[in-house]
């Protein structure tokens, strides 16, 4: 039986529903090959970095989402989809992609499409 989940947030905004949502574990290394042909590697982080895309977003929640990383800090988003993510959440930097007109007209009445990508601000080693 599957379990409802809640919409994804970030800081004080709730997110619709993504049309696309990937989990990228990631690595901070330095690797190095010896003489002798012995490859090292020194880790020194481990994050996950999450993208969520939307085909259709409305203005009211871009404009809301926006006004969250322009703050240009770390915020905490919270997607209990994945564990790494669930409540109560993790501390992440935001960026936002361009602004896709998909389709309505006005300042007001139409839909985005638009990428979010947040990159953990703390190693989880």
């Amino acid at each position: 039986m599957a379990t409802t989940i809640s919409k994804p947030t970030l800081g004080a905004v709730t997110m619709p529903f993504p049309s696309e949502a990937i989990i990228e574990p990631f690595w901070i290394f330095a690797e190095n090959t010896t003489l002798g042909g012995k490859t090292k590697r020194d880790v020194m982080a481990r994050k996950y970095k999450y993208t969520l895309r939307w085909n259709y977003m409305v203005v009211d929640k871009y404009d809301a989402l926006e006004a969250v990383i322009n703050a240009l800090v770390a915020v905490t988003f919270v997607y209990d989809k994945w564990p790494q993510s669930a409540t109560p959440g993790i501390s992440c930097l935001a960026t936002l992609s361009a602004r896709k007109l998909e389709k309505g007209s006005g300042d007001s009445d139409f839909w985005s499409s638009v990428t979010l990508t947040l990159t953990e601000v703390s190693s989880r080693i």
